[in-house]
């Protein structure tokens, strides 16, 4: 069984490899394109593990492929733009900016990549102390 999980391991990594567009992110057109050859490539009793394994892994591509800014009140020009840029650069791979205006941070940034959370807001801060403050 771990043989078989390690050979769908390897084939989900190609085949998201295959999904990339030139710019290294995922494509739609391309997913699209691996998801037709699917049946022609591979038995009918492997395509559900497949398609499951191959959802997953563009679904966590995509989450790490785009920072999620939220911010309270304005976000000037420009600074959705240079955060992804700085992301872009900490992670070695693209990423692009999706902006949300969020009042209940009260003032300042959250950013999420992926699975990292990076809390610059006012409201963060304010649960922070008040964690330490109920530890202490």
């Amino acid at each position: 069984m771990a043989k078989k999980d390690k050979n769908l391991q390897k084939v989900t990594a190609r085949l998201t490899e295959l999904a990339r567009g030139a710019d290294g992110r995922i494509d739609a057109a391309r997913v699209k394109a691996v998801l037709a050859e699917l049946p022609n490539t591979f038995p009918a009793a492997q395509l559900r593990p497949m398609l499951e394994a191959f959802y997953a892994a563009v679904a966590r591509e995509l989450r790490f492929s785009e920072a999620r800014i939220e911010y309270a009140g304005t976000l000037a020009t420009g600074t959705a733009n240079a955060i992804a840029a700085h992301f872009s650069a900490l992670y070695n791979r693209p990423i692009a900016p999706v902006s949300t205006e969020n009042p209940a941070l009260l003032g300042g940034l959250r950013v999420q990549v992926g699975d990292d959370v990076y809390d610059a807001s006012l409201a963060g801060t304010l649960a922070r102390l008040r964690n330490s403050l109920a530890s202490a």
